[in-house]
């Protein structure tokens, strides 16, 4: 019999830092509000195969950005602890927001954003959506799902190298805009809402070199 009693063990941080917290319900209230009045089309600067995405007006960007300072800030925080490396000053600026009203048949292709860090916050998951996601039985991500994806899947499972996120409500994930992923199409009538937006760090000159 082993005379080993106890393990202390740890791991090595691998990949991309990908956070995910809620925003608070005015917030959410507001993007599906003035997402549905919004009728700047955005589809000209983006992968997906859909009709309906929109850019938000500047003002509302502005607002948005204010609000969620904080979230931005514990992003950067988590991300220099995950990686080890030191949490010097960081300047954003936010390139765009917009807003994905997802139908049935549509769908967003593998594919990467602009800028340096990117979100996806889920405004509205149907209940129609909810159940076509119960009844499918295949082995990939489930409709409507975001998937993310570092290198190619690995199966069996020596490696974790994609992640399916199922929509809830109110949940935002940010990661680094480089990070691939792709929205599984779904078959139900109804209407998926997403909003994303991606930051540029304006400051790297003043940075060491060797930083990013």
């Amino acid at each position: 019999m082993s005379k080993i009693k106890e393990v202390d063990y740890g791991h090595i941080n691998w990949g991309p830092y990908t956070m995910r917290t809620t925003l608070p319900n005015y917030i959410i209230k507001k993007l599906k509000s003035e997402g549905i009045k919004t009728k700047e089309s955005y589809n000209y600067s983006l992968a997906g195969h859909l009709n309906n995405q929109f850019l938000y007006p500047v003002k509302f960007q502005q607002w948005f950005y204010s609000e969620i300072q904080p979230i931005l800030q514990a992003y950067r925080h988590g991300h220099c602890k995950y990686h080890g490396i030191k949490e010097l000053n960081i300047k954003f600026q936010a390139d765009d927001l917009w807003v994905n009203f997802m139908q049935a048949g549509d769908f967003n292709p593998i594919h990467t954003h602009g800028g340096d860090y990117s979100f996806v916050v889920f405004v509205d998951t149907p209940k129609l959506l909810e159940q076509e996601r119960k009844a499918f039985q295949g082995t990939s991500a489930k409709p409507g799902d975001l998937q993310f994806e570092y290198t190619c899947q690995a199966k069996p499972r020596w490696a974790t190298t994609g992640v399916a996120i199922q929509p809830k409500p109110g949940d935002m994930y940010m990661f680094p805009a480089l990070l691939q992923h792709w929205v599984l199409p779904f078959k139900s009538k109804c209407t998926r809402i997403s909003v994303s937006g991606n930051l540029k760090i304006m400051n790297k000159s003043e940075l060491p070199h060797d930083y990013f």
